[in-house]
Order: structure tokens, then sequence, then C-alpha cells
């Protein structure tokens, strides 16, 4: 193996965030990477994206998080040291993998999933997160030419999962939205229709019974889940791809009378990465980012316009920096 490097930088939580705490941010963390093992390889990161589960993970929210905390799940590389038992991936590839808010990291070979030359890095990043999550719905539940979507919440999921239902062939496309802001965005993404949520969180009745697939990319507190289900046609499915942060209030009633199936999905397999990552290569599906440089300020700075939703639609670490 060659071109190790014994002392790695990265971007770390020392602690639990507090959010809109001013005094919250991450810091510059040196750190000994552990020794490259025969089936491992090393990653020079050129980009990485910033998720909402990076914010879960620095809050602790999920109440999983050890510290010092390095972020980051998505992210781009080039390959610069391969372990002696490594077959398929070479010195200076460029790969996908996890995590990233560091300058290099060492990880398994067989996470590293080859990236095409026809996706930037900065493309390629938010695809291995927010793409393979909006992505696998349309696999597992058969989503095709034949099949009418709804997609509710058009951010950093939702704008990806409009572009899968436009390249899977799906006649009906329709948008769901509290903003009517995302109107012309949703229209440019690949949607056929646009629904406003009115401060109750309902629509004109018109659209009721019009979807055969909700995919819900984003819910709040506001979220008329009972509604929502009336968008769904019989024997029609609800699709959880967003993590609402509230219990779900859906009266039995709606998923029982209509057949209504409610699914959760997450994430998926490393063949799934790669089938995914192929087509969005064929199709064009690629996410809306905004670039920050590779600095301190920049990735805090990245940080705190996704927490107050100033995101359109993923935020990506570029460059070298640290």
């Amino acid at each position: 193996m060659t071109g190790t490097q014994e002392t790695f930088t990265g971007y770390a939580g020392l602690e639990p965030f507090v959010l809109k705490d001013e005094k919250t941010h991450l810091q510059v963390y040196k750190f000994q990477p552990r020794p490259l093992d025969a089936d491992e390889v090393e990653i020079q990161v050129s980009a990485c994206g910033i998720c909402g589960s990076d914010v879960h993970q620095l809050t602790n929210g999920w109440k999983r998080a050890n510290y010092p905390l390095i972020p980051g799940h998505e992210f781009i590389g080039k390959v610069t040291a391969v372990g002696e038992g490594v077959k398929d991936i070479a010195l200076g590839q460029r790969v996908g993998v996890s995590p990233g808010y560091a300058d290099k990291v060492r990880v398994q070979a067989a996470w590293a999933i080859p990236i095409p030359d026809s996706i930037t890095d900065e493309e390629g990043a938010p695809l291995l997160c927010a793409g393979i999550t909006t992505y696998l719905p349309f696999k597992h539940q058969n989503i095709g030419p034949e099949t009418s979507v709804g997609v509710i919440g058009i951010g950093g999921l939702g704008h990806l999962a409009i572009q899968w239902a436009k390249a899977k062939g799906c006649p009906t496309i329709l948008a769901i939205s509290s903003s009517t802001g995302k109107k012309e965005d949703a229209t440019k993404l690949g949607a056929t229709d646009f629904i406003v949520l009115d401060e109750n969180g309902s629509f004109e009745d018109r659209y009721n019974r019009s979807v055969d697939v909700l995919l819900v990319c984003g819910s709040g507190k506001s979220t008329n889940w009972g509604k929502l289900a009336e968008l769904v046609k019989t024997r029609g499915k609800i699709v959880l791809i967003d993590v609402p942060d509230e219990p779900i209030l859906l009266p039995a009633a709606a998923l029982v009378y209509q057949h209504i199936s409610l699914i959760g999905t997450f994430v998926g397999s490393n063949d799934d990465l790669k089938e995914m990552i192929e087509f969005a290569s064929q199709t064009g599906v690629r996410p809306w980012v905004n670039i920050v440089q590779n600095t301190l300020d920049g990735v805090n700075e990245g940080i705190k316009d996704l927490i107050n939703g100033k995101a359109h639609y993923r935020i990506v670490i570029k460059g070298e920096g640290r």
C-alpha cells in the first residue's frame, strides 16, 4: 500500500450542538487514523454533502452520538492508498462513500462506489444519501410509467423524488407544498401539477384520490395526515421517506376503508447505490446544490443555512481546505 497519511484533519463537534445558539459550531480536529487494513482504501475527500442527518447527529437528536464527532455521510473523493487485498478499486479512482467532514478517510473497499465521469463531485455527493433514499421507493414499489405520484415536501429529498418520477416516466407528478414559491422549481424539476396546502394542511377536493403513491419527503407539526390520505387512490400507498419529528396522527379509517398501505423506506444496499448512480448518469437526474468552501467558516455557515432552511436544495462542501 502507498500514500498513507498518519494525521488526518476534519471538522468536529466536541459536544452536542444547541440549535440557534450562535456559539455552536464545528472546530478543526486532528486525529490519528487506525492502520489501513488489507480490505480497505484511503480516500482524499473532494466534496461532501451537508445533510439533515448530520444535524441530528451533531445535536444528539437520536441519542446515539459520541463526541468528538466528525459528521458527513455523502462524499466523493479519490483513492490515495489501497490495502493489499483490494482487487476492484484502484489508486486514483474516484469513489463515493461516508463519512466525509475530513480531508481523508479509510474505509472498507466494498463500500467505495465508483462514480462515472458524467457526474461531478458536487452532484455525486448528495446522491449517496438523498439520491438513494428517494430512489429506493421507485424500485421496491415498482413505480413507473403506469404510476401516478405525489411528492410532499419540495426540499433536499423532494426535489430529487420529482426528478426520479419524471425519469421513470410517471404520467402524473403532483408536487405538494405549503409554499407557493416552490411552484416554479417544481415545474422545472418535472412536476405536472402543483398543490398549495393552506394553513390547515388542506387542498382542493378535485385532487382527492389522484395518486397511486404519495412520497412523504417533508412533514411538520402542521401536517394534516388525514387530509393527505385523501390524495391516495384505493389500494394506494403512502411511503415515508422523511422521518417526522412528531407522531403521525393518521385516522385508521383513512387507511382501512381505502385499503391504503403505510410504508417506510431507508437508504439502500451497495448494489442499490450502484444501480441508482448508473440510472442518474443515464437520465440526467442531478441534485440542485449550493457549494460552500472547505474552510471552518464555510462549513459552519453551511450547517447554519441548512438549519435555517436556506438550502436550495442540498449544501455541499467542496475544495481543499482545513
